[in-house]
């Protein structure tokens, strides 16, 4: 999943989500072929089974999460919620169930999940303003459950008798308000269909790619909502489409779970930021949140990141990098592991040795965080470096194999002080070496894999203080 699909395929793919659309279009300009379909048993355990499915969408989110101190994950779950909830109400209001007559509440509650859904679904992709975004943080928990409270609220007043007409006032045969909501409802869910697109360029996650199909088989179930007409075939393909966009998502959960090794890994996928948007506008705190979102993949490398920063400054400051330079180090050290975002956690956590096939995936992270960088502004000049952080001065090393001077200086920096770090941390596979061990190992190989001139300044800044005094691996 992490690699860049073939472009038949691609266009394959988009083609069978656009499919139900193109069969909605040609029954609407052929309308002796749109049969009209009256099946009111049929419809209530369709919409049944589509507010179930939104439910569970909703259920997994929150299992996923580690807190509800994400708004994406917050808004996310009211996404799936405020479509089973509004949803539901629309089946259970099919005449001759609950009710034998026609209430407002089953036309509005079709129109309502809709907007609902998609207003918090794009509320999970946009940047709040810092106060709102920490009052949800804060109180991530008071947030949902209000919200859950005011959507059962409006599901026991439209089903109870004595309040089952309490909608009647909403003018929902008004062309007028039909179009403005549909086309409310469409313009949130292609922004979030865009957001979503721009995280899957930067990790290309699974269940972000799920998250966007099932988006699309959205929009085009509001634009059935719009022009459809009810009782007739074309009108029957959102009850359809609704269902099916939740059974998309579970399956690229599933991939993803799978992948992964643990069911954390839909609320990592889904909560990550767009970084590259807030990035490429000069925002320094993405750079926080993706090292969090990396070292959160892999719980035995914690720290490793800032620790690789912080030994790269040091070794910089003792070749007497300029200010420029060291600025230049830190955040390329910082970064080196970007591409470790596309690596599933179950081979980066693994306890044993590694197949080739693994190997060969874990080696792609440095071509993967070389095209993340690539694409942000604030990153771009320091794509080679992450690339090449894995090159060997003597041109074993990969992805490109080069060598000497072909590697870039601040590349051979960060190569040191890595292999350094990996080697005095824990990892699944092997025991901590300590401080004199590790360096002796990587003396041993100067002018072999690493560049003779940062192995000498690693030393020098290594004997000008105690190993004890060199930051710990976190708990």
């Amino acid at each position: 999943m992490g690699e860049r699909a073939p472009t038949w395929l691609t266009g394959l793919g988009i083609a069978v989500l656009l499919s139900p659309l193109a069969a909605f279009g040609f029954l609407r300009a052929f309308p002796q072929y749109d049969h009209q379909i009256i099946a009111t048993h049929f419809h209530f355990y369709v919409v049944g089974f589509t507010s179930l499915a939104a439910a569970l969408a909703c259920a997994v989110v929150m299992a996923s999460a580690r807190t509800l101190s994400s708004t994406r994950l917050v808004f996310l779950g009211l996404a799936f919620f405020s479509v089973a909830g509004i949803f539901a109400v629309h089946g259970l209001d099919t005449p001759g169930f609950i009710h034998d007559e026609y209430y407002a509440s089953l036309g509005v509650s079709a129109w309502l999940s809709a907007f609902a859904g998609s207003a918090f679904v794009a509320l999970s992709v946009i940047g709040l303003p810092h106060r709102f975004e920490h009052i949800i943080e804060d109180n991530g928990k008071a947030v949902f459950g209000l919200a859950v409270v005011a959507i059962f609220a409006y599901i026991g007043l439209s089903i109870w008798e004595p309040t089952a007409h309490w909608l009647d006032w909403v003018p929902i045969s008004s062309r007028t308000n039909q179009l403005a909501a549909g086309f409310a409802a469409l313009a949130l869910t292609a922004f979030a269909v865009w957001r979503y697109y721009q995280a899957y360029l930067f990790a290309r996650l699974p269940s972000q790619l799920a998250m966007i199909a099932t988006l699309v088989i959205l929009l085009e179930v509001q634009v059935i909502i719009v022009w459809g007409k009810v009782w007739q075939l074309s009108w029957w393909f959102y009850h359809g489409l609704y269902g099916t966009a939740f059974l998309v998502l579970f399956a690229g959960w599933a991939i993803e779970v799978r992948r992964a090794g643990t069911l954390r890994a839909i609320a990592d996928a889904l909560s990550m930021r767009d970084a590259l948007a807030q990035l490429n506008r000069g925002l320094q705190q993405p750079i926080v949140e993706l090292v969090d979102a990396v070292e959160a993949k892999d719980r035995e490398t914690f720290g490793h990141v800032r620790r690789v920063s912080g030994y790269a400054i040091a070794v910089g400051q003792r070749l007497g990098l300029a200010p420029q330079e060291l600025r230049a180090l830190g955040l390329a050290a910082q970064m080196h592991d970007v591409g470790k975002i596309s690596v599933p956690s179950s081979i980066l956590a693994k306890p044993g040795p590694l197949t080739a096939e693994e190997f060969a995936i874990i080696q792609s992270h440095t071509e993967r965080g070389y095209e993340i960088a690539a694409k942000v502004r604030a990153l771009s000049e320091l794509a080679g470096v992450i690339r090449h952080h894995h090159e060997h001065y003597d041109g074993s090393g990969y992805p490109d194999g080069i060598a000497g001077d072909q590697i870039p200086p601040l590349s051979r920096i960060i190569s040191v002080v890595d292999a350094y770090d990996a080697m005095t941390s824990k990892r699944p596979y092997r025991d901590v070496l300590s401080h004199d061990e590790a360096l002796a190992e990587i003396v041993s190989l100067k002018g072999i894999q690493f560049d003779p001139g940062a192995v000498d300044a690693f030393v020098a800044v290594s004997g000008e203080r105690p190993s004890g005094d060199r930051v710990e691996r976190a708990a």
